[in-house]
This record gives structure tokens, C-alpha cells and sequence, in this order.
């Protein structure tokens, strides 16, 4: 009898381990699955804040393009209209 009760004694020991042992697994599982989330937040959160970063600049840099160029082809209607001046007083002059 003595046998019986310590087989039966041994055996609620080891199922309360393996519940005891199931608890701390699966808590463990479920803290690495909100870190890792946690992380994936934050990785998309970095990504987001980059994307607008880049479409900021890509903005600036698109608006410092236009104003460059409507620079340019100003410069270059001054240049033509300075050369068509320069080219008609020349042809005044051989027309003398």
C-alpha cells in the first residue's frame, strides 16, 4: 500500500513539473511573440519615418530642379536676346 501512495504521490509531483514547466513555456513564448511584434512596430514605424524623409527631399530637390531650370532658361532668353542685339547693330554697321 505504502508502494501505491508513493507511486501516486510521484506521479502528482511530475504532472504539477509538466504543468509548472508548461506555464513557464508558454509565458515565455507569448513575451518573445510581443517583443518580436514590438520590434516589427518599431522596424515599420523607422521605415514610415524614412519614407517621409526621402519624399521630403525628393520634394526640396524637385523644387530646387524647377527653380534651377527657370533660372537657366531665363539666363538663356537674356543670352539670346543680348546676341540678336549684338548681331542686328552689326548688320546696321555693315550696312553703313
Amino acid at each position: 500500500m505504502a508502494m501505491i501512495q508513493s507511486s501516486t504521490a510521484t506521479a502528482r509531483a511530475i504532472f504539477i513539473a509538466i504543468i509548472f514547466i508548461s506555464s513557464i513555456a508558454t509565458i515565455s513564448a507569448f513575451a518573445q511573440s510581443q517583443s518580436m511584434n514590438q520590434s516589427m512596430n518599431n522596424a515599420g514605424d523607422s521605415a514610415n519615418q524614412t519614407g517621409e524623409a526621402i519624399q521630403g527631399n525628393a520634394s526640396n530637390v524637385g523644387a530646387n530642379i524647377s527653380e534651377g531650370a527657370k533660372e537657366l532658361g531665363s539666363n538663356i532668353t537674356e543670352g539670346v536676346k543680348n546676341l540678336a542685339e549684338n548681331i542686328g547693330e552689326k548688320l546696321q554697321d555693315l550696312a553703313k
